[in-house]
């Protein structure tokens, strides 16, 4: 019980930090968690919303692996369940926040309120040794993942407003990430009952 009333907590603490990064901002150049925040312009306002999306995942990082020992602690139970081949795989990756390269591929401004940046993102993360890729981790690797990003501009500062990502499945078009509808989700993925 201890252990699940610290882990909360550390989670309490996140979540309060990522709420405190979606504060309004006061116009022009700020910071946030040591983080220079530039919205002068769509490019640069996106660029730094790229940075503390990047500082909130080490941030969040930072977090559990300050946990780590209480997640050890709880996973050695799994060993007087299972042989230690399936405990291995249950055990808790506290890896590295993963790294991407980020290509704007467009910009326009499209009136003086709203603009639509699209961007080429990929995964920089080092592959760990032994690890396998398919054709699809080489394409997306290689190629990298399309999204479109719509900024709108509130008084002076340029922010992100939308999310879309390039789709190819069941068709080819820009499917709408960010924001959600505001309804909960189902969850009906049963892998972490296994």
């Amino acid at each position: 019980m201890k252990n699940l009333t610290v882990c909360a907590a550390f989670i309490l603490i996140g979540l309060s930090a990522c709420s405190r990064s979606e504060m309004p901002l006061p116009q022009g150049r700020v910071s946030i968690a040591n983080v220079p925040v530039d919205l002068a312009t769509p490019d640069k306002a996106l660029k730094s919303y790229w940075a503390v999306r990047d500082s909130i995942r080490a941030k969040r990082s930072e977090m559990f692996a300050a946990a780590k020992e209480i997640y050890r602690a709880s996973e050695v139970q799994m060993g007087a369940v299972s042989d230690a081949a399936l405990a291995k795989t249950f055990a808790t990756d506290l890896a590295e926040p993963e790294t991407f390269s980020r290509d704007l591929m467009d910009v326009k401004v499209e009136s003086e309120s709203r603009a639509v940046i699209v961007a080429v993102i990929k995964n920089t993360t080092p592959i760990p040794a032994g690890a396998e890729m398919s054709k699809l981790d080489e394409k997306l690797r290689t190629e990298g993942e399309r999204f479109r990003y719509v900024l709108e501009k509130s008084q002076a500062d340029w922010r992100v407003s939308e999310i879309w990502e390039w789709s190819t499945y069941p068709s080819s078009g820009w499917k709408k990430m960010q924001p959600g509808d505001g309804k909960p989700r189902v969850s009906s993925f049963a892998y972490d009952g296994i």
